[in-house]
């Protein structure tokens, strides 16, 4: 791929070691001569850093800045060269003393070597199955705080939605499908960082039946952005369940490899990168600033004659009377420029034995709303030392988050009138939203005394000054890893690994605003997640050659125990005000609530890879598993996958019919078969009871949770297919990679909502098949390559269709609990699309004639059914880079085809009237047209100025439009939803490399890069607004919340600048 060839040149041009390293003397030869010389790649640059050492001995250096170096060695010795991505070449000195080399690049090492399952390392050639990789400089091109966001529209296959533009929001990624329509099951990808299982989660800690906390009320981060982009190596997508198999149950969704930065033999290398972004919102909905905040309304005499229409105020919504007066700018004016600053360093070293890397950063944005935030600190060491046949490696790092939140889209349960953003867009352009405070500091209430507080709607700005959220992270990973390298063939290591932390989300909610009765003295609430995984890899490897066959067998055992503990606390009704502290609260205005969890997983699984002539590639593997969280009969499970390779350019070339000036330089046919078993969450095999409480009748007692255990569950399966096809032309200057593959995911651990007579709200059955079929392709090329100028392309494009069947009778769909907006819920449908939309339809006849009542206004369904599909016809990306001298442009567009998207802020503002819509429409008459209950045709107009016979009585044209567009029209659900095409220009940014000669004078510094880069800065879209949106954010299980648009932080674009320097 050309982000390889990429990091080939960035590994040319910048600096890897900066001064010579004399290592240990070697042996004393014949006599010595002083040799010298320059080492350059093809084109004649210098190479920085490359190793020149004597044969058989640890004498050596490496080359400056120039590439040059200096060392005394015997006369008839033998120097080897040595540089990452380069072929290795020894030349005899034969009592030379000038020496000058001219290194080849390692097409094995630079295209043709990833980073698999286990973190081991194949040739590309052999797999079976699909494997992308993204190098660091390719990451770093569109950094941002969370890795994951980086691999948008560089990766074919690879879905990922951005859940904002809010300080510290999160991704979410699917790969090929989800594969699970449960609601409590994330269908996003295993993370391994460095061999360790990396918890991504980004659960709301809190609970709505707690403190009000729900998804759709907040930011949330996943827990991803935990680690240092800067500190990352490489990231390998394994999309299928073949390549991922050997991970056991947690990677029937795809695993994503991170491996971290190391140390280099040489000399000590000290780099430091300071960004600072600027970022504004982009895609602002429209606002009318015709009509004022109140309604019109009818007024009859005592004998209910229609008099006149009359104009009232005492509303939130916007569907008053026409008005010239002054409007302002809410929205525009709500929302403020955010700002970045990404400061980072590190310095790495070692010799042949012994490396090292440590790292630091810090990350502080301000959101785009005001008071809002979110900044990070990491620290970071990687070590390794090499003795005897011992290899010792340890990797630890340390971050602390905090994030300062609001109150966006939903609020609090229970709450509704605390959403910031919900209240920004709906609220009247006659109010001068800022007004949200008396003189006397005390909060402005529009209507007075004449509504009580939690049946009012908060002023935004009251939110976010006067309710405060935050949360804070705190985690450690670390590992160990042993490796004894018992012959050449065969090598033993295990792995101890760590992933803990502990994170705190925080409410303090003032006196007196629209929240329920028992929190008008205020609230506080603080929530807690202790979350720790531990593990244990064991492995042996052992390969073998007998003349043209080659034989890998590899064994391991793992270990895994995952623990959570959650604790929260709440207190309300505070005796002394806005004094927020438990101790302020007697004991029947607090609540505390304390759960724990744990789920162990025992593994044993191997691999057999043998290959024929660097022609024919078979890999068979197989592991089983033994969970805690499966009944004793179940929690054994065992899954096979088998895959292979033909190269079948490889005999056309021994046998002479290909050489270097064929046209076709590579091809390569793949297929793979795999099956992998999953377990489900602690404890669902059994049933709870509540907490001792108070019930009916003032009893005591206890009583069934809502969520009935079941002890005959069985693990999960997903069976996977892939086909493809890899191809390259005219040395390697035009790829292609093509993909068949499918999916079905059986034998569904599903928690289906059921009838309450039955004691019970949910009960996990082993029900379903989630099944997804596509295709993906992959061309990259380099259609212009010389010395001065390179550019390089690369497209992909991908296709699923989703869909699940195989519910039992009387269950027809599978819906999203958090996920349910303008109507509209996501859902799941039996025989259906796995990422579908409920909602209602208008009633129509045979012909599609809308069935009218008897005022004329459309008759609709009082039941939710399918009437979307989220999921896009086709995704892709094209990436540009052109590399000119020291100066390098990239250019990253994105596309979309196809997929619905639910415009839930678009419903909220028509039905508050706040809507450029809301407000054309009532300048127009409205026509509408269908038949009767007895199949006549029918056609009514009616006109905002006039009055008609209306539900038996004299009404107003103006309500009558009204309320028809706030009722039925808002039940055709349709209306808010559009079949989606994007293109978007994701990234663009020019980076310059200053010229070796110029950094040589200062003598300090050894590379320096200068970048600008932007990011959203050009959509083009049939869609009201921006539609990359997942309204209860990233995470959410199921089929998710991606397609759900719904008063949520607007996206953003920005500018960033960046210097980097090597000294």
């Amino acid at each position: 791929m050309f982000t390889q060839k990429n990091l080939s040149r960035s590994l040319r041009f910048v600096v890897m070691t900066l001064a010579s390293l004399i290592l240990s003397t070697g042996a004393i030869w014949a006599q010595n001569v002083k040799v010298s010389g320059t080492v350059s790649d093809v084109n004649g640059e210098p190479l920085i850093g490359a190793y020149v050492l004597l044969q058989g001995t640890s004498t050596g250096t490496s080359t400056d800045i120039d590439g040059k170096y200096v060392l005394d060695v015997p006369a008839n010795g033998t120097l080897v060269f040595q540089l990452m991505g380069m072929q290795e070449q020894a030349i005899p000195v034969n009592n030379r003393s000038v020496i000058n080399v001219t290194m080849q690049e390692d097409a094995v090492m630079l295209e043709d070597v990833v980073v698999t399952a286990l973190g081991i390392k194949k040739e590309r050639k052999s797999l079976g199955y699909a494997v992308s990789d993204i190098k660091a400089d390719e990451l770093m091109k569109n950094k941002t705080a969370n890795p994951i966001s980086s691999l948008s529209g560089k990766i074919a296959g690879v879905n990922i939605t951005q859940a904002g533009g809010g300080a510290g929001s999160g991704a979410q990624i699917i790969l090929r499908g989800g594969t699970s329509a449960a609601e409590g099951k994330d269908n996003q990808p295993l993370i391994v960082v460095d061999g360790i299982i990396y918890d991504n989660s980004s659960s709301v800690v809190g609970n709505s039946a707690f403190d009000g906390s729900m998804k759709s009320a907040t930011t949330t981060s996943n827990r991803l952005m935990d680690l240092n982009p800067e500190d990352i190596e490489n990231m390998s997508v394994l999309k299928g369940p073949a390549a991922a198999a050997l991970y056991g149950s947690r990677a029937a969704n795809g695993v994503i490899v991170v491996t971290t930065k190391s140390g280099k033999a040489g000399t000590v290398e000290v780099n430091v990168s300071s960004r600072f972004t600027s970022s504004w919102v982009t895609h602002l909905p429209k606002v009318q600033n015709q009509y004022t905040r109140g309604y019109m309304e009818e007024e009859y005499d005592a004998n209910g004659n229609y008099v006149r229409t009359n104009f009232n105020d005492f509303a939130y919504t916007s569907w008053g009377e026409k008005s010239n007066a002054k409007t302002y700018d809410n929205i525009g004016d709500f929302f403020q420029t955010g700002n970045v600053f990404d400061e980072s360093v590190s310095v790495a070293g070692g010799t042949e034995n012994s490396k090292y890397y440590l790292s630091g950063s810090y990350y502080d944005q301000a959101g785009v709303v005001p008071l809002t935030g979110y900044n990070k600190y990491t620290v970071r060491f990687n070590g390794e030392q090499k003795v005897g046949l011992f290899t010792f490696s340890a990797n630890v790092s340390y971050s602390e988050a905090h994030t300062d939140k609001t109150l966006t889209a939903a609020g609090l349960y229970g709450s509704s009138g605390t959403g910031a953003l919900a209240a920004v867009y709906t609220w009247s352009p006659f109010d001068d939203m800022k007004h949200y405070l008396n003189e006397d500091g005390s909060r402005y209430r529009m209507f007075g005394d004449r509504l009580d507080p939690w049946d009012e709607k908060d002023n935004p700005y009251w939110i976010i000054n006067k309710n405060k959220m935050w949360d804070d992270t705190q985690r450690w990973t670390g590992s160990v890893k042993v490796k004894a390298d018992i012959t050449k063939w065969w090598f033993l290591s295990y792995n101890l690994g760590l992933d803990m932390y502990t994170q705190t989300s925080s409410n303090r909610i003032a006196p007196g605003g629209a929240i329920k009765d028992v929190w008008q003295n205020g609230m506080m609430s603080d929530n807690t997640m202790r979350f720790r995984y531990l593990s244990h890899n064991f492995m042996s490897n052992m390969n073998k050659q007998w003349g043209k066959f080659d034989v890998n067998l590899m064994l391991g055992a793992s270990i895994e125990d995952t623990s959570t503990d959650r604790q929260s606390m709440m207190a309300y009704n505070f005796s002394v005000p806005n004094f927020f502290s438990y101790a302020n609260a007697t004991d029947n205005n607090k609540d505390f609530s304390h759960g724990a969890s744990q789920k162990r997983l025992a593994g044993i699984f191997g691999e057999v890879r043998a290959s024929w002539n660097s022609t024919v590639f078979l890999t068979v593997t197989g592991r089983n598993d033994w969970t805690s969280t499966l009944p004793k009969e179940n929690r054994s499970y065992f899954y096979p996958s088998v895959s292979g390779s033909v190269v079948f350019t490889e005999p056309l070339v021994k046998a002479g019919i290909l050489d270097n000036d064929s046209a076709i330089t590579f091809g390569k046919i793949r297929a793979s078969w795999a099956e992998v078993g999953k377990d489900t969450g602690a404890y669902e095999t059994n049933t709870a009871l509540w907490p001792v409480g108070t019930y009916l009748g003032g009893a005591v007692g206890v009583g069934n949770n809502w969520e009935r255990g079941n002890p005959y569950l069985k693990p999960e399966k997903t069976r996977s297919t892939e086909l493809g096809i890899e191809m390259a032309f005219f040395k390697n200057r035009l790829r292609a990679d093509y993909a068949f593959y499918t999916n079905n995911s059986f034998n569904q651990i599903l928690s289906p909502r059921g009838p309450q007579s039955t004691g019970y709200i949910f009960c996990s059955i082993n029900a379903g098949n989630v099944y997804n079929k596509g295709m993906e392709l992959q061309i990259s090329g380099t259609p212009i390559e010389n010395k001065n100028f390179t550019w390089d392309i690369a497209l992909n494009m991908a296709g699923n269709r989703g869909t699940l069947d195989g519910l039992p009778e009387g269950l027809d769909v599978m819906y999203l609990t958090d996920v349910q907006y303008a109507s509209m819920q996501a859902a799941s449908f039996n025989g259906g699309n796995f990422m579908a939309i409920a909602g209602y339809k208008w009633n129509r006849d045979d012909k599609g004639n809308v069935i009218l009542d008897d005022n004329g206004m459309p008759t609709y369904t009082t039941a939710l059914e399918e009437i979307g599909n989220r999921e896009a016809t086709f995704t892709g990306g094209l990436n540009n880079t052109f590399n000119w001298k020291g100066f390098s442009l990239n250019m990253l567009w994105e596309f979309r085809v196809g997929g619905d998207v639910v415009n839930g802020t678009q419903y909220a503002m028509d039905a508050a009237g706040t809507s450029n819509f809301s407000g054309d429409i009532r300048n127009k008459s409205l026509t509408v047209s269908g038949v009767d209950a007895n199949g006549n045709a029918v056609t009514n107009t009616w006109e905002a100025d006039k009055t008609y016979m209306f539900s038996g009585k004299m009404t107003s044209g103006y309500n009558i439009i009204k309320n028809y567009y706030t009722g039925a029209y808002m039940h055709e659900t349709m209306n808010y939803i559009t079949d989606v095409n994007v293109l978007r220009l994701r990234s663009l940014s020019v980076s310059y490399n200053v010229p070796k000669s110029f950094l040589k004078k200062t003598g300090i510094i050894k590379a320096a890069n200068v970048s600008v880069s932007a990011n959203n800065l050009l959509l083009f879209t049939n869609y009201n607004g921006d539609p990359e949106a997942a309204a209860a954010g990233a995470g959410v299980g199921g089929s998710s919340s991606v397609g759900f648009d719904y008063c949520g932080i607007p996206s953003t674009s920005g500018m960033t600048f960046g210097l980097n320097l090597t000294f």
